[in-house]
């Protein structure tokens, strides 16, 4: 072989070597890439997998004992609550008290493992809810975490308050204002304190809405030594869409705002915080284009005057700063509220809305079964002091088309159409604040001065807890399923009982801007889909003035037929009751004559269904 020969097939020998040297090089950076070497690419990762649970509210099973397995596997986790208690969810990494992710809240549930999982079972007891809170950008004051828990009893609510403003988050420069079902708060909006309408079967999970204070230099103060905080007398700041007040200024709380510190702003919202104290007349007044208040039930004064000449004002959301005081039966009707959002959804379903007549005298399992129609219904009897159009708002939010509303209207000037709040309505939905922020406060007066009422009126009240309400309510179980007041009241026997002879009828009664009021209502609820009938309550005959005649009575009920925009089936003097009849007053009809009532209301329902209900003619043109 020649040198030449030799040569070349050295020549050949380095390429290929150099073309091997090449080729494993480019392996071994695809086996990097992948994650793995040349010798394991068709090897399939393991994870560990294990259960755990240490308590005796349930147990926790899987076929998969704990060990690890490969990527992919299936694995199905069970639970089984032991009785008297509920499962709640399943979470990773720890607990749900802990932080533990939620991952699922089916008891039996199955999910490819994908990496190394620690699977904790959580439980609750069977009559409490959880409530799972997100930080949100703050931190839970106690442990300094994104996320804490808190579990209600069930016991009489069905639905539990959120955690008040008592410093439990914490976040410097922002105020709490509510929380939301979603992170970025578009989701389902709670007041601070208020009920979450939420599914208590699973996690109530929710994130802490917060608001950013505006900066203090941005405010002139003077120092109050009688609250012991500081007092904003000015904004010097530019224009903002909204203005939230700083809660202290130099380590001190700012308690006050005083006379014209803020009119006349171009401002669109404005956010008090929970240190404030009072608000002065005119403080906030004459401010054009403010739409939204919020404020808390912390503060002592305030008045209609306060936001004097705000146009634009529609919205106030209250929050809860201070511990409830009204944990009685009697005083709070947030059951009421709750029956509605638990039957929200099924329909068809006639609500019985009035005072504590409709209260006292509605069996409402009675009356279903009574009717002609197939109705699921509902007792809405709260207090005689809460205005028709407040209340026959929250109930269009329940509402839906082919749903009836029966308006059993006392013969007061706040259930037919009055538009002046007084303090009562406040007390009667104390753990419930979130109906005010359901209506257009504009259309209502001394909505703030109310309010105020309410505040002082707690203030000689002895501090209690939204537990409260359970211990004192749930025992006796008040309220059944569908409204009606579990609760045997004893005729008084009397035939001269009375309470004052109050009661006159005559046709110019209700004042114009009454029945355009009640008829603006009946129109929402037409134009939802709704029907919309009026009834008369039960009256102790001995009410009416002597004077009092039959054709007045006639005439009064012929004025309601020929302005008011809702049928009348009922005739005012088939519902006159004997005086010894009565409870305590001379709308409370005892317990034993609850089912006369019902029927004679049944029947007049019926009978207009069947279009032989003479009072059922309607003339009045719609509200517009």
């Amino acid at each position: 072989m020649s040198v030449m020969g030799m040569q070349s097939s050295r020549e050949v020998g380095a390429l290929r070597k150099r073309r091997y040297i090449a080729i494993a090089a480019a392996l071994a950076l695809l086996a990097a890439l992948c994650g793995c070497d040349s010798a394991e690419t068709a090897a399939v990762p393991e994870h560990i997998f294990s259960l755990k649970y240490e308590g005796a509210e349930g147990n926790v099973y899987s076929e998969n004992t704990e060990g690890y397995y490969p990527e992919g596997t299936e694995i199905t986790a069970h639970a089984a609550a032991a009785e008297g208690a509920a499962f709640h969810c399943w979470t990773a990494g720890d607990t749900l008290e802990n932080g533990g992710e939620i991952v699922s809240y089916q008891k039996d549930y199955t999910f490819p493992l994908a990496a190394d999982t620690r699977l904790f079972g959580n439980f609750r007891a069977g009559d409490t809810a959880l409530v799972l809170y997100h930080a949100n950008g703050g931190a839970v004051a106690a442990t300094g975490e994104d996320t804490c828990t808190d579990e209600f009893s069930l016991a009489y609510y069905l639905y539990p308050n959120t955690l008040a403003e008592a410093g439990v988050f914490v976040r410097e420069g922002y105020t709490l204002i509510g929380y939301s079902t979603e992170p970025g708060g578009v989701g389902e909006f709670y007041n601070v304190g208020g009920k979450a309408f939420e599914d208590t079967d699973q996690v109530i999970e929710l994130y802490c809405v917060w608001s950013k204070q505006t900066p203090a230099e941005d405010f002139t103060f003077e120092y109050d030594e009688e609250n012991g905080g500081w007092t904003v007398t000015g904004y010097t700041g530019g224009t903002a869409e909204e203005l939230s007040l700083p809660a202290e200024y130099e380590g001190e709380p700012v308690t006050g705002v005083a006379e014209g510190a803020l009119a006349g702003l171009d401002m669109a919202r404005l956010v008090l915080p929970a240190s404030l104290c009072t608000l002065a007349d005119f403080s906030c007044s004459q401010c054009p284009d403010l739409e939204t208040v919020y404020l808390f039930d912390s503060l002592t004064y305030l008045s209609d005057d306060s936001f004097a000449e705000d146009g634009a004002l529609t919205t106030v959301y209250i929050g809860a700063a201070t511990a409830p005081r009204f944990s009685n039966w009697f005083n709070n009707h947030t059951k009421k509220i709750e029956l509605l959002n638990y039957w929200k959804d099924v329909s068809p379903k006639m609500i019985c809305l009035g005072g504590s007549s409709t209260s006292y005298a509605v069996d409402a399992e009675l009356l279903q079964s009574e009717l002609d129609r197939d109705y699921l219904v509902l007792n809405y009897g709260t207090n005689g002091a809460n205005l028709f159009n407040m209340t026959s708002e929250w109930a269009m939010r329940f509402m839906n088309e082919g749903d009836m509303l029966v308006h059993i209207a006392e013969y007061s000037f706040w259930q037919l159409g009055g538009t002046e709040c007084r303090w009562e309505s406040f007390r009667s939905f104390e753990s419930c604040y979130n109906v005010y922020s359901w209506v257009d406060v504009s259309r209502y007066t001394k909505f703030f001065d109310s309010f105020c009422s309410y505040l002082e009126a707690r203030l000689d009240m002895a501090p209690q807890t939204y537990e409260d309400y359970v211990s004192n309510l749930a025992p006796q179980g008040y309220y059944g399923s569908q409204g009606t007041l579990n609760l045997v009241t004893y005729a008084n026997g009397s035939p001269d009982f009375w309470s004052g002879r109050h009661i006159y009828f005559c046709d110019d009664w209700l004042y114009p801007f009454m029945v355009r009021n009640t008829n603006r209502q009946y129109d929402k609820l037409r134009d939802m889909g709704a029907d919309v009938v009026l009834a008369f309550t039960p009256l102790n005959r001995n009410a009416l003035y002597d004077y009092q005649t039959d054709e007045a009575m006639d005439d009064f009920e012929r004025y309601l037929s020929e302005n008011l925009t809702a049928p009348r089936i009922s005739d005012l003097q088939e519902n006159f009751f004997a005086p010894e009849v009565f409870f305590d007053d001379d709308y409370h009809l005892c317990a034993e004559y609850r089912s006369i009532y019902t029927a004679q209301l049944a029947a007049d329902i019926n009978a207009w269904w069947a279009g032989t209900n003479e009072n059922a003619a309607v003339t009045a043109p719609s509200a517009g």
